[in-house]
């Protein structure tokens, strides 16, 4: 029923190729001694699904995301109270 109350929906899927990491991609994109080898892998497949999806990128750590949520948690908890 949801479903059928949208009349127009559109979806844009982008395949993209399976990425095998070879020598050359060892020899140019790992910063040996400062990451290692699945830490280059996972850096560069992020920069390309952010470039080819055209997203943002963010440093933050799954912590700092977790602590912003409680802080929002809270402020709302003390709106709610002084309503």
């Amino acid at each position: 029923m949801i479903s059928m109350a949208c009349i127009c929906i559109t979806v844009d899927v982008q395949y993209m190729p399976v990425f095998a990491p070879n020598d050359y991609f060892w020899e140019h994109h790992w910063q040996e001694g400062k990451e290692e080898k699945w830490q280059a892998f996972a850096r560069v497949v992020r920069e390309i699904m952010c470039e080819a999806g055209g997203y943002p990128s963010s440093e933050l750590t799954m912590q700092d995301k977790f602590d912003y949520k409680e802080q929002l948690n809270a402020l709302g908890k003390k709106k709610a109270k002084a309503a």
